[in-house]
């Protein structure tokens, strides 16, 4: 029998694995399975108080699920669902039924593990489901002596070789034809227990996330932002933004518009193939003409694969790690609890934590004053945002923090923001400042740049934890 093994891959269209099987015609019996690993729910030593599944980043997750499981439910294919040690659950399954395991390549040395561990005892294929080139297109650079230190050398690496030119059309759509079964074995999935995770009293005040899981809902929110919304004509212009500005403000040509694409959430679970959004965004430039705003949101894409890339060849070797921080106990409470006494990062933890979603910009400073402000460790940062962002893959948020705190293959050596300036320049209206802490609804942007420097405090908002950022800054 055939297994396929679902991880960050939870979607049909565009899918490798179903369109191997589809094409070998009916299936003597096909299981589908996923596997919720046990230790993301079990915090660590070495990061106090964190998981890696918090509430937003579950419910994005099991909504994902259940609509993939209805997709393959129409297709007369069941979707196991099971809950503990992934090498430890498919020895037991095949000990009773023997399979051949089709899944994803491993994108990460975790996954490396696991699937070197079930070949030891099964046979296993493995496809390319999160990429936009294939290995056979980077070969040359996937030697340690060759890949580029830097995303610029890498991009110019790809337009030497025409490669953007070469990624694959998405597979069509899979009808698969095979005789269910399902697991031989019952692991439950325990999800996180929202009755354990106490609502700050903020929480009503509020917006509500607007992220809904699952393939149907990515590929409808890609459908819109391209076609109805036409928000990628302003991509490059607004992609800074920390929300979407109000119609109010009569002096944004782009209010009440989109301000960035938000389509991570699903590309990180797989929901929408990488793929498939390069191919639509070339089909939009071939009806509306390429533009700096298009190529743009093509060069995102681009880093995403820098990541996913530099992982899969060098693992932890990746990062130049420095000595770990002392662990300050006062800090770091702050943190959790958005009560850094900086409104604005106060402001990002609270929209992290309730919708499981940041801005790009808002991480920067996010990451940037956990590092160089707070003192703390970027890798504690990193397993924090892990947690929480409904987003989140191991590539592009652990890659992104090395990058702030200088420890990735970036030569420049980490960014630090000056937090006032950056207020300045990206939400001088304090829209999402207000938005995020209604507390403050009444201050103004001089009343806050103050606080954060040192200056007279707010009423209601505590002193900040830490000294003003200094130099050196970027905007």
């Amino acid at each position: 029998m055939n297994l396929v093994w679902l991880r960050n891959d939870l979607r049909l269209h565009d899918h490798p694995v179903f369109q191997h099987l589809a094409a070998q015609g009916e299936c003597p019996g096909m299981a589908v399975v996923f596997i919720l690993p046990q230790h993301w729910q079990q915090p660590t030593a070495e990061y106090p108080g964190l998981t890696r599944l918090g509430l937003a980043r579950a419910r994005f997750l099991r909504a994902c699920l259940i609509d993939v499981q209805r997709s393959l439910y129409q297709q007369n294919i069941r979707l196991s669902l099971l809950g503990g040690d992934p090498v430890s659950l498919l020895r037991d399954w095949y000990a009773q039924q023997p399979f051949h395991l089709h899944t994803s390549v491993a994108q990460a040395p975790e996954e490396e593990h696991w699937l070197n561990a079930i070949a030891a005892f099964a046979p296993v294929s493995t496809y390319e489901t999160q990429t936009l080139f294939s290995q056979q297109q980077l070969a040359e650079l996937l030697s340690s002596d060759n890949w580029p230190d830097s995303y610029s050398a890498f991009s110019r690496w790809l337009d030497k070789h025409g490669l953007p030119g070469a990624i694959a059309a998405p597979l069509p759509p899979t009808m698969l034809s095979a005789n269910p079964l399902e697991a031989p074995l019952k692991a439950a999935v325990q999800w996180p227990d929202h009755q354990l995770h106490q609502v700050p009293s903020w929480a009503g005040r509020v917006p509500a996330t607007t992220f809904h899981g699952g393939e149907d809902a990515g590929l409808r929110h890609l459908a819109a932002y391209l076609g109805r919304e036409n928000a990628i004509r302003h991509y490059r212009d607004t992609r800074n933004q920390l929300c979407t500005a109000p119609l109010s403000q009569a002096d944004n040509p782009y209010a009440g518009s989109r301000f960035a694409s938000q389509l991570s959430p699903w590309l990180a679970w797989g929901a929408l193939s990488v793929r498939k959004v390069w191919a639509d965004i070339v089909r939009w430039e071939s009806l509306h003409g390429a533009s700096e705003h298009n190529s743009w949101l093509k060069k995102e894409l681009l880093w995403r694969e820098y990541f996913h890339w530099a992982l899969r060849l060098k693992g932890s070797a990746l990062f130049r790690n420095p000595a770990p921080q002392p662990f300050a106990d006062t800090r770091w409470q702050a943190w959790c609890e958005a009560r850094t006494g900086y409104p604005v990062i106060d402001a990002g933890l609270r929209e992290l934590i309730h919708t499981g979603y940041s801005s790009n910009r808002m991480r920067q400073w996010l990451a940037s004053f956990f590092i160089h402000e707070l003192k703390l460790d970027w890798r504690l940062g990193a397993r924090f945002f892990e947690q929480h962002l409904i987003d989140a893959d191991v590539a592009s948020n652990w890659g992104n923090w090395a990058y702030i705190a200088g420890c990735g293959q970036d030569p420049r050596g980490g960014r630090c923001f000056n937090l006032n300036k950056q207020l300045e320049l990206y939400d001088p209206h304090l829209t999402h400042l207000r938005q995020w802490l209604p507390e403050l609804s009444s201050v103004t942007l001089s009343q806050v740049q103050q606080h954060q420097s040192g200056g007279p405090t707010l009423p209601l908002w505590p002193a900040a934890t830490c000294a003003a950022p200094a130099a050196p800054t970027h905007s």
